[in-house]
């Protein structure tokens, strides 16, 4: 069994369990971690609603439709972590826009999964 199915696999046994804890950065703030319930069946929309909700005191006056939310697609090492912090505009090349119809689970999983 190759390595990326042996992730593969160990991932679709976590969301099987029912939870997913996804870490989040937004500038000028520190890393926050979110959980999210049933994330295989969840869409993006909910995760946006739960970031806005975990911190109200940055998002009081936005709708969490509007909120933009990117993976990142690499390991976030230092430098990563440094630029987006200090950049509200930082859009990295390793980063893959995760749309709000799209389930959680689409952008975590190798297998085919629809994306609007």
């Amino acid at each position: 069994m190759s390595d990326k199915s042996k992730t593969s696999d160990k991932f679709n046994k976590l969301v099987e369990d029912g939870d997913i804890i996804l870490y989040c950065l937004t500038p000028d703030e520190d890393i926050f971690d979110i959980q999210i319930s049933s994330a295989n069946k969840n869409q993006v929309s909910s995760l946006m609603e739960a970031i806005r909700n975990c911190h109200l005191d940055l998002f009081k006056d936005i709708d969490s439709s509007k909120l933009i939310l990117y993976m990142n697609k690499e390991e976030a090492n230092s430098v990563i972590i440094f630029s987006l912090k200090n950049d509200k505009r930082a859009i990295l090349s390793s980063t893959e826009l995760m749309k709000p119809k799209n389930t959680i689970f689409s952008y975590f999983n190798d297998q085919l999964q629809p994306k609007y």
